[in-house]
């Protein structure tokens, strides 16, 4: 019995949601997409003000590709929005307490 050991053999690359490409699936689409229409008020908001296409065009593609990138998944299903909001969470719970020592002697 000592030298017997157990293995469980662990499938490698199991994916528990459909995803349409590498890291994307449906949840992350739908989140580019709405940061892309959000991008399209905000870009009528701009071309209101300076009548210049190509400046719109710009920050759409800007703020839609980096809302792709950001929520994209990687190989540990993490993201780089996760890792944002994990880190705002983290520091907006710390708290610093200042100790005043008074030795006696």
């Amino acid at each position: 019995m000592d030298d017997e050991r157990y293995q469980v053999s662990i499938p490698a690359n199991v994916k528990i949601r459909t995803e349409l490409i590498n890291g994307i699936g449906i949840k992350e689409l739908i989140t580019t997409a709405i940061a892309g229409t959000i991008s399209i008020f905000i870009d009528l908001f701009i071309y209101a003000i300076t009548k210049n296409y190509l400046i719109c065009i710009i920050v759409f593609g800007v703020v839609t590709g980096f809302t792709f990138i950001a929520v994209m998944k990687d190989k540990n299903n993490s993201c780089i929005a996760d890792m944002i909001k994990n880190m705002y969470q983290f520091f907006k719970e710390q708290k610093y307490f200042e100790f005043d020592v008074e030795e006696n002697k």
